[in-house]
């Protein structure tokens, strides 16, 4: 009788260590990113999402830097700031541009345009019309005939890069806008 009460211990131990190893395997990662806004979030005028928590306020937009991501892309950038409610930072102004440049602070960011539709033709992701430039010299150059992505460079000038890619001069991350 005490191998049963043995057997039966093992059994329960065995079957504790199964159900917690199942738990274990079947919670789903958790991505390094930021958390959405939870859906009872407070919104602002226009229905627009509120910004995250972090983002900064400049000419009635809210923007923040997402830095050192991994696996980075412009469209998982842009995706990322869709889910949260925002878009790729878009610029119209030598004022913006130098608050972006500041606020990424000498990093390389991904920003809202691309010229991947036509080449040469620069388009904003909110399709805000396309005026106002901040190009460093010698840019957009479209290197290899592969640079389709506008992102920040030194001094928070312009280049366009490539979508993704691990070379020194491309993006580390994206700037996110809201526009509320």
């Amino acid at each position: 009788m005490a191998s049963m009460g043995y057997r039966s211990s093992m059994n329960t131990l065995k079957a504790l260590a199964l159900a917690a190893l199942l738990a274990v395997c079947l919670i789903p990662a958790q991505a390094e990113e930021p958390p959405a806004p939870p859906e009872d979030a407070p919104a602002l005028p226009g229905n627009a999402p509120a910004p995250p928590s972090g983002a900064v306020a400049h000419g009635g937009h809210h923007y923040l830097l997402f830095d050192e991501v991994e696996d980075l892309s412009w469209n998982r950038g842009k995706a990322h700031c869709a889910r949260l409610g925002g878009h790729l930072a878009v610029v119209t102004s030598a004022a913006e541009a130098e608050f972006i440049a500041e606020l990424v602070d000498g990093r390389y960011a991904f920003l809202g345009a691309s010229d991947d539709a036509e080449e040469g033709v620069w388009t904003w992701v909110d399709g805000t019309p396309w005026e106002f430039t901040w190009w460093m010299d010698g840019q957009p150059n479209n290197y290899g005939g592969v640079e389709d992505y506008l992102a920040t460079y030194k001094k928070g000038r312009w280049v366009d890069v490539e979508a993704s890619g691990e070379d020194f001069w491309m993006p580390t991350g994206y700037v996110c806008e809201w526009d509320r």
